[in-house]
């Protein structure tokens, strides 16, 4: 299940009121019990000062995002700067990106939305950009930074019928609009100041559309229709699945390609406005060999394009490809009259959900992706056909939070890492092409920052020695290899997001929230993971692993470092929220041995119920049949049908609102509770999938502390 937060795209990534008194914790709780966390939070007896403070810090890390374009002397931004725990606390600020000075955009404040980004410069001082009215219509905003005078057209339909903005040309001479149909949906593309509006395309109800691309003008535009999620994901009524869904059946590998929509309807369409007939190009799977699109852009001129296909997932034993759920992803170059210039397929941009690319400037592409452990950035030259990787230290890039010149000599980007809270950086594409730091807006938190990072290495049974590579944080001046010290086995959510390095301190991905607390934690990408190859990748999908080969792989882990001496099985414990939470229940299934302490986040825990009710097509492609054809199978790959070979206490967080039903967390822990396990679930009233972006987070953050201290002792 793809974690919430915001933070990563998944693999393709109901209200239940509680008590709104603040509920107190004891020292010493009962060996079971739910305690319902209500609005006002938690009051916990006080952690040590020196704690305290240092929590406070961590989680007061800022999220910056670039929100607009560079401008034309190229050298101030629109950022934004945000907490993690509370979202809302957004301000906007204008970075000269040559001195690093920070300036309030306090003309942007009340009014920016929810744009279409980015936001564009008109000229040095003047920004522009469309947003959806918060009362409907939707209009272009032109604001003066030094007058902070704004101008506002509006733009709306007479008649009444429901959309959304695509996007906007440049140019702001044209904008794409969704118009919402009951059988298909219709794309427009709508012309200014004239009003006129084009039909361009029509979405199958199974279908998305990609947000567009622009050249630089606005005379040309690219649009992709790809496949999306189930319709109503996120709507958990009794009759929501369906076995003879096209995703159900495509996910099954049971749909034919002359039969599949994802295969059929997989199309890139080419429009340039300044042609008599504005349908200039248009690619489609079954005449472009067969993989399907996933998303494309156009460079500044309009005359070539870059597209992003799919390379679907042919599992052993399944009659036919999975289109929804592929398995790899490669580049291609075009001309505009259809001849393919250029293939890409290079190892670092395979991850089908993380590599993207853009044209920078006229002779290069920039590529991004998830490689190994680290999400870097890649220079491709057009002329020699060659992929290399910028000077990057080790850590994750933001692909959200970056932005280029427009002669793509300048590069603008967010970055993080264990050792490195996020921050700015450029980088002189012209020049050397080292980064250079342009904000300081996390100096505090790096300054209590107090971990070490080393690169770790086990064998599995899945292959050579060494074939899982990871990472181990643990507090600074520890020795490594560590010696019997307390370790915590964190899995990401998903399956099929990358495991990265980067800054997190939150419940949900603690990578420097414990170790900043005396407890290490071990960060292994296992079978279903993206930056290892399709093989890897598409593991779980294969025979009957679903549950059973990435746990396997976790209990192989765990046994080589006891056998190493670098901990003992009293020290070891295991988190994640959504299939993170899923896997630590499943090591406390299948290693209750092996695991001490478990705390279990806003998980999956019943096969059955979410294949019925929720995210179908995904169980479906992960267990190769359904509930109705394997019953055992998915009673076996359910935490909550087996908490009776368990043994290990755990904490549970679930939100009051998580689309994965908190009436299943309670089964859960009442099964504990019969088999005399100490468990503690926690509801938060009003959270949905996961806790981040959430005022509970100091709480939380403070419970699984003091939870893996309890149970992890040196």
């Amino acid at each position: 299940m793809p974690t919430g937060g915001g933070q990563k795209a998944g693999w393709r990534s109901l209200s239940l009121s509680l008590l709104g008194a603040t509920a107190v914790v004891v020292a010493a709780p009962a060996i079971a019990e739910i305690i319902p966390v209500g609005l006002d939070g938690l009051e916990l007896s006080p952690m040590a000062e020196a704690d305290q403070a240092r929590l406070e810090t961590l989680l007061g890390v800022q999220q910056i995002d670039v929100l607009s374009t560079l401008s034309p002397d190229r050298t101030t931004l629109v950022i934004a700067v945000s907490s993690r725990v509370f979202p809302e606390e957004r301000r906007l600020h204008l970075l000269n990106i040559r001195t690093g000075e920070l300036s309030d955009a306090l003309a942007l404040e009340y009014d920016l939305v929810s744009p279409d980004l980015p936001l564009r410069w008109i000229d040095n001082n003047t920004l522009r950009y469309v947003q959806q009215d918060p009362y409907g219509p939707w209009e272009i905003i032109t604001l003066n930074r030094e007058t902070e005078i704004a101008s506002r057209t509006r733009v709306y339909p007479t008649q009444a019928e429901d959309g959304e903005v695509l996007g906007m040309a440049p140019d702001f001479s044209k904008f794409a609009v969704r118009v919402y149909g009951e059988s298909e949906d219709i794309i427009y593309i709508v012309f200014l100041p004239s009003l006129r509006r084009l039909e361009v395309a029509r979405l199958p109800e199974d279908l998305e559309i990609r947000p567009p691309a622009w050249s630089a003008s606005g005379d040309q535009v690219v649009l992709v229709m790809a496949s999306g999620e189930e319709r109503r994901l996120y709507d958990r009524t009794p009759n929501a699945a369906s076995l003879a869904n096209p995703v159900v059946q495509d996910a099954l590998g049971r749909l034919a390609p002359d039969e599949n929509p994802f295969y059929q309807h997989s199309t890139v369409r080419v429009f340039d406005f300044s042609q008599p007939e504005p349908l200039r190009l248009e690619l489609t799977a079954p005449s472009q060999g067969g993989d399907p699109f996933a998303e494309a852009s156009l460079n500044g001129d309009g005359d070539r394009l870059l597209v992003k296909r799919y390379r679907p997932s042919q599992v052993a034993g399944r009659p036919h490809p999975s289109y929804v759920f592929p398995e790899s992803a490669y580049f291609e170059l075009y001309d505009l009259d259809g001849t393919r210039l250029d293939t890409i397929a290079a190892e670092p941009l395979r991850g089908p959900t993380e590599s993207a690319g853009r044209f920078l400037g006229d002779d290069r592409l920039l590529f991004w992706g998830a490689d190994g452990l680290n999400r870097h950035l890649h220079l491709y030259d057009l002329d020699e056909r060659t992929l290399s990787p910028l000077a990057l230290p080790p850590g994750s890039v933001d692909p959200a939070s970056m932005v280029a010149s427009e002669n793509g000599s300048t590069l603008v980007y967010g970055f993080s890492s264990v050792t490195q809270p996020p921050e700015l950086f450029a980088i002189d594409l012209a020049g050397e092409g080292a980064p250079r730091s342009l904000t300081t807006i996390n100096a505090a938190v790096a300054d209590s920052n107090r971990v070490r990072v080393d690169a770790v290495s086990f064998s599995t049974g899945q292959g050579d020695a060494g074939n899982r590579q990871g990472f181990l944080v643990q507090p600074a001046g520890s020795a490594f290899p560590p010696q019997k010290v307390p370790i915590v086995l964190w899995q990401q959510g998903g399956p099929g997001f990358s495991m990265t390095n980067e800054f997190a301190t939150e419940v949900e991905m603690p990578l420097n929230l414990l170790p900043n607390f005396g407890l290490a934690v071990l960060v292994v990408p296992l079978s279903g993971r993206e930056g290892f190859g399709p093989e890897r990748y598409r593991a779980l999908a294969e025979g009957q692993n679903f549950g059973r080969i990435d746990v396997q792989e976790g209990g192989d882990i765990i046994g080589q470092m006891i056998r190493q001496g670098w901990t003992t099985a009293a020290q070891v414990g295991v988190t994640g929220c959504s299939y993170g939470g899923y896997y630590a229940a499943q090591m406390m299934a299948q290693f209750p041995r092996l695991v001490a302490a478990a705390n279990l986040q806003c998980s999956l825990l019943d096969t059955l119920t979410e294949w019925q009710l929720g995210y179908s097509s995904l169980l479906s492609y992960l267990m190769g049949q359904t509930p109705m054809e394997a019953p055992d199978r998915y009673i076996q790959a359910s935490p909550l049908y087996n908490a009776a070979t368990m043994r290990t206490p755990a904490l549970l967080f679930h939100g009051s609102d998580d689309f994965l039903q908190v009436d299943v967390a309670r089964n859960f822990h009442d099964a504990l509770e019969l088999a005399d396990i100490p468990v503690t679930l926690y509801e938060f009233e009003g959270v949905g999938h996961s806790l981040y972006g959430s005022g509970y987070q100091p709480q939380a953050a403070q419970l699984q502390i003091e939870f893996f201290r309890q149970y992890l002792r040196p």
